[in-house]
């Protein structure tokens, strides 16, 4: 569920740092428990042939009945990465649940920082570009993605 990636993560951020793959793997970990909690608790299905998570309350709400519409909603309603999967769990977290974990997770979302925004891709990026500050923030919020499925359960 992402704790792995979140140990990996940790450790990596020890001495001596590895900056690049302790964000990444942080990244990571906050992504897949975020994509748990859509499934477990917020009505989200995995059932397409390539096994991508997507929401069925997005996908079924297509602004017009046209094909291009149709696709737009299929591809809004897909749970891919951050810092994009983390918006729909705002989105779509409601009733008691909703309120558990939302209590517990910023409403500003750490991996979508205007400057330094978080992309899976950064894992081809050299570490000497990824600040210890950064990790913090991402390990951080990876944390409290953890606590708060824990907490929902």
């Amino acid at each position: 569920m992402g704790r792995g990636h979140y140990d990996a993560a940790t450790q990596l951020a020890k001495s001596p740092p590895l900056f690049g793959p302790a964000d990444h793997l942080a990244g990571i970990a906050a992504e897949c428990v975020i994509k748990a909690m859509l499934l477990d608790f917020f009505g989200s299905k995995q059932d397409t042939p390539l096994g991508i998570p997507y929401s069925p309350a997005i996908r079924n709400n297509p602004a017009a009945p046209s094909k291009t519409q149709i696709e737009k909603a299929r591809k809004a309603s897909e749970h891919g990465h951050l810092p994009h999967v983390w918006d729909q769990l705002l989105l779509l977290a409601n009733g008691h649940r909703g309120a558990t974990v939302l209590a517990q997770i910023p409403q500003q979302n750490p991996f979508r920082e205007s400057a330094d925004e978080w992309d899976v891709a950064h894992r081809y990026r050299d570490s000497s570009q990824i600040s210890d500050q950064r990790v913090k923030r991402h390990l951080t919020a990876a944390r409290t993605v953890i606590a708060a499925y824990q907490q929902a359960k």
